[in-house]
């Protein structure tokens, strides 16, 4: 079963960069990631050599968790806000994650994405221009 849950995890892992990349965008001395990327290859390391299916499991769980809090976090950071650029590589990922395991982890993803099209709605809306009505003369 480790390796059902390292397949589980195997297409969805390439997301944590892109996300950590735009957190770390907003601010780089403030939001480093540096430590959760040593944490997550530690894990990583963990659940390829994990002893059996319940120790899997239970990495796998805080994977989900890690990716969760990553998401909220860029959820939060001023960097994925309307005016900033969400990356191709950024966006194929969360959307990517909407099919996650993890409730939590695709209920962020959906909600994440969902916003940045409510912005781009917004954004498209507010740019386009009305006729002016011409003026009567007197």
């Amino acid at each position: 079963m480790a390796g059902q849950m390292l397949r589980r995890w195997e297409s969805f892992y390439g997301a944590f960069d892109p996300v950590d990349a735009a957190i770390e965008a907003a601010d780089p001395d403030q939001f480093s990631r540096h430590v959760f990327r040593c944490a997550r290859g530690d894990l990583l390391g963990r659940l390829c050599s994990a002893a059996d299916d319940d120790q899997a499991e239970r990495i796998c769980g805080i994977l989900d968790d890690m990716m969760a809090e990553s998401l909220e976090t860029l959820r939060l950071v001023p960097s994925s806000t309307p005016e900033a650029p969400v990356s191709t590589e950024l966006a194929e990922s969360v959307r990517a994650l909407r099919e996650h395991g993890s409730e939590r982890v695709r209920l962020l993803a959906r909600g994440i994405v969902s916003g940045w099209e409510a912005s781009v709605q917004d954004q498209d809306d507010g740019a386009k221009v009305t006729p002016a009505t011409p003026m009567k003369k007197p």
